[in-house]
């Protein structure tokens, strides 16, 4: 494969993992020269998946930072988007937020059996959370495991349900309470794409004895 093909396709994964970065930093995360990276940030620009933007940072001349666009992160597919929407529409037609409510508890539950027998056997809450993220990334959320204070962070950069969450937010607090139920820990979201983050976190700490 051409390397500038390679570059803009590793530039693209990192801006979607990553977020905004300025060019040293991505220059740096490529392998390439600043002027490397540019020549590939304009030619995606031009393609309208990455664009340009000044960010202040305290004093001093503003900062230039390149992101994806809407275009950009258009490339991580939403898992059957439109079939799912309107499968939600239609059981809302047919049977109500009653017949909603059953089919979230119905998926909800079928996650939790598939997560449970993973976890089986697994005492420490690191593992479980890693073990879960790579579940998570199997099943197209781009997911990892970070440490963090008092426990862990478990970060989604893509939601491959996103059009189905939009349309049924209690997709997402079904979803929670999976983790918690599968985790035996106290997990909160702290970044939420749907609230306008631009990934969904949740910290997870052993629950208080």
């Amino acid at each position: 494969m051409n390397t500038s093909i390679i570059a803009n396709d590793r530039a693209i994964r990192i801006l979607k993992n990553k977020g905004a970065l300025p060019l040293t930093q991505l220059a740096r995360e490529l392998g390439l020269t600043n002027e490397g990276a540019r020549f590939n940030l304009i030619k995606l620009a031009k393609e309208g998946l990455v664009s340009a933007s000044a960010v202040v940072t305290g004093r001093g001349r503003p900062k230039q930072v390149w992101a994806l666009t809407g275009a950009g992160h258009a490339l991580f597919p939403d898992a059957h988007a439109e079939v799912a929407v309107k499968l939600i529409e239609q059981v809302k037609t047919l049977f109500g937020e009653e017949g909603i409510r059953a089919v979230i508890s119905a998926s909800a539950q079928d996650a939790r059996l598939r997560y449970q027998a993973a976890l089986g056997g697994l005492q420490d809450l690191e593992a479980k959370v890693k073990t879960l993220a790579a579940l998570r990334d199997q099943e197209g959320y781009m997911a990892r495991c970070e440490q963090a204070e008092q426990g862990y962070l478990l970060i989604e950069d893509h939601c491959p349900i996103c059009s189905a969450a939009a349309a049924c937010q209690n997709f997402c607090s079904s979803e929670l309470q999976v983790f918690r139920d599968v985790l035996q820990a106290d997990v909160s979201r702290t970044e939420h794409v749907l609230g306008g983050g631009r990934r969904c976190a949740y910290k997870i700490v052993p629950l208080k004895q």
